[in-house]
Parts: structure tokens; C-alpha cells; sequence
């Protein structure tokens, strides 16, 4: 294994535990989210006394709630992708597109990150806050800033792992995105669903 791979696996496997641990956070605050929604039908509906703030909390938290798994989606191939064209691509030409597509991302992705520091800032300066409760709105404008950097490595990563597959076609992917058939992608969805049967993945490969 070159210098080139062992650098980037050991960053993957770094960078894969924040990711995790963004979706986590992600997670949580999705649970605590469906917990307070449930609260404030119980004592709005039998108490007659609505949750202060309800409307406050989830402003706020639903900027955590929607970015901070961004990078672990794209780690997985969670994201929609149009690969009616990239499906037919082979070899060198494959890698060279992957890489200009991550780079093209990288670029707005680290375009729009600045931009929310920015509106970080503003936010923080005239003191921006909530209708209600009147809390602070810079906070949640930060998860964004975070969630878009972690997102900004992950493409870095899966650029710089595409163009060593531009000089090293035949080597095998890591962090570059890895573009799966549509009997390959049908396999795994089967997989999910039935625990892997094996009737069913025969079933899907005579389809």
C-alpha cells in the first residue's frame, strides 16, 4: 500500500468517527424532538396547557436535525445520484468523472460553508433570537457551519481518492464513491429487507 493510501485510510477511519458521532448527536435530537412532541399533545389535549417555547426548540434543533448526518449519508451512498451515464463508465474515464463531480461539490460546498459563517456572525452581532423564548439563533446557524466542514473533508477525501484511481485504475477505492450496477443495488435493498435470504438474492439475480 502506497503512502497516498495508508494516508487516506487513516483519515477515513478518523473522519468516519465524527461523522458518526454528528449523526448521533443528529439522532438524539431527533429523539428528543418526537419525546417533547408527544408531551406537548398530552398536556395541550388532557392539561389544557401547551409547552412554552415549542415552536423555539425545534427552530433551533432542526438545523442539527438536518445537517449534522449530511457527511455520513454521503459516506454510504445514502444521497440521490443520477448515474444513468456514470453506470456506463469504466476504468480511468470513471475515476477522472468521480473526481470532477467531488471537486465540483467540494467547491459549492465550501462556497455555502463560508457564506453561514458569515450569517453566523451577523446573527451573533445584532443578537438575533427566537420569537418566544427569545434565545439565541446563532448557535443552531453554527451546527450548519460544522455539519458543511465535516461534509467538506468527506469530499475532499473521496477527490483525492479519485484521482489516485485516475493514475491507479485497477487499485481498490477508499473513499472514493463506489458506483454500484442496478442488480448490485437491487441485491443489497433485498439484503436489507429479508435478512439476506438466500432464495430471494437468486430471485434477484434471475431478474
Amino acid at each position: 500500500m502506497t503512502v497516498i493510501s495508508q494516508a487516506l485510510s487513516a483519515t477515513d477511519r478518523v473522519w468516519t468517527g465524527v461523522e458518526n458521532a454528528c449523526a448521533a448527536i443528529a439522532a438524539v435530537l431527533i429523539a428528543a424532538a418526537m419525546a417533547l412532541t408527544v408531551v406537548e399533545v398530552i398536556s395541550r389535549k388532557i392539561f389544557n396547557a401547551p409547552l412554552p417555547g415549542m415552536i423555539d426548540m425545534f427552530e433551533l434543533g432542526m438545523a442539527a436535525i438536518a445537517f449534522f448526518g449530511v457527511s455520513q449519508c454521503q459516506r454510504v451512498g445514502g444521497h440521490v445520484r443520477m448515474e444513468m451515464i456514470v453506470r456506463r463508465l469504466h476504468g480511468r474515464l470513471l475515476w477522472i468523472v468521480e473526481a470532477a463531480m467531488s471537486l465540483l461539490a467540494l467547491f459549492f460546498i465550501v462556497s455555502v460553508g463560508l457564506a453561514s459563517i458569515g450569517a453566523v456572525e451577523r446573527a451573533y452581532v445584532v443578537q438575533d433570537s427566537t420569537m418566544d423564548l427569545l434565545l439565541p439563533i446563532w448557535p443552531a446557524k453554527v451546527c450548519v457551519s460544522i455539519a458543511l466542514a465535516v461534509l467538506s473533508v468527506r469530499l475532499a477525501l473521496e477527490a483525492v481518492d479519485s484521482l489516485r484511481l485516475t493514475v491507479l485504475p485497477d487499485a481498490e477505492p477508499i473513499t472514493a464513491a463506489r458506483v454500484a450496477s442496478v442488480a448490485d443495488h437491487a441485491r443489497e435493498e433485498i439484503d436489507e429487507a429479508f435478512g439476506g435470504d438466500p432464495g430471494t438474492l437468486d430471485l434477484a439475480d434471475k431478474t
